[in-house]
């Protein structure tokens, strides 16, 4: 067992598909992250969207998605932090595999709020050991929270993947996709989960998990927020129709093929800890 994660916590994790570690990251990792995030912001990777820029308003919604190499201030954080530690006994998995991290920033007053939508189908992984681990940098009032819907992650629909704003996902063949339920229309009908966080707590999701919001702003407000993606023993790399999203397939190609484990020099093994000299092992070996 992790010594940051408790038998109740991997049972909620499997039961609901979402778990809230509190103070998973101290002050020293938040400062290493404020500095990433700044100099990402002056020098954003291909990945990265502006899913809302209004001058007129203030309201401003940066993304991008980075792998390991990009960004060292990112790096110290996902190979060194207690973060792959806690995902893989959540995941319950011998390894914790780094995949790529998210970064989300939000001016203050930012109205928008993210929809409601899965991850894992945009992945060039697949497998059930996936998940999400999600740090604000910012205070996280409850009514601007992420929100999930509890034990989503057992549906076993892969729906089609919601709109984002300015991103519309144009590219995707969406015939037999199923169309996501209305959650924002009925929420009465879901178990919704969300809670009130501080900068370093962390909620661990797993890659099916439906989940929305963290938006609608007050003003005065701004939120800066990471996402590292983790991958377990099971997870293999796919080509996902009309293409993953974000395109972290583009620097897997080459290293691995479909149906091969995800672990390599970019998506390295960070859990257990390689001794100096390791290269990095396929999960379960």
């Amino acid at each position: 067992m992790s010594a940051v994660v408790t038998e109740e916590d991997v049972a909620r994790y499997r039961d609901d598909g979402v778990v809230l570690i509190r103070n998973l990251l101290d002050e020293r990792w938040l400062s290493v992250l404020a500095d990433g995030i700044a100099d990402n912001l002056r020098r954003p990777s291909p990945r990265t969207r502006e899913y809302v820029n209004d001058p007129a308003s203030g309201a401003y919604f940066f993304y991008d998605a980075l792998v390991l190499g990009e960004q060292p201030a990112y790096d110290r954080v996902m190979l060194d932090s207690p973060m792959a530690e806690a995902v893989a006994a959540l995941m319950e998995s011998s390894t914790a595999v780094l995949f790529y991290i998210s970064v989300f920033v939000r001016g203050a007053g930012t109205a928008e709020r993210s929809p409601w939508h899965q991850d894992q189908p945009s992945w060039s992984a697949a497998g059930d050991q996936a998940c999400s681990a999600w740090v604000p940098l910012d205070p996280v009032p409850l009514e601007t929270a992420l929100e999930f819907v509890r034990g989503s992650h057992r549906w076993r629909t892969a729906f089609e993947r919601a709109p984002f704003f300015i991103d519309r996902y144009e590219r995707d063949d969406r015939s037999g996709q199923t169309p996501f339920p209305d959650i924002e229309a009925n929420r009465a009908g879901y178990d919704i989960l969300g809670w009130e966080m501080s900068p370093g707590d962390c909620l661990v999701f797993h890659g099916m998990t439906t989940h929305g919001g963290s938006g609608a702003l007050p003003a005065g407000l701004g939120r800066r927020a990471v996402s590292v993606q983790w991958l377990g023993d099971d997870a293999r790399f796919r080509e996902v129709p009309g293409g993953d999203s974000p395109r972290i397939s583009e620097a897997l190609r080459g290293r691995i093929r479909p149906g091969d484990p995800v672990a390599c020099d970019v998506c390295p093994v960070v859990w257990p800890r390689a001794t100096p000299g390791d290269t990095p092992a396929a999960p379960g070996h």
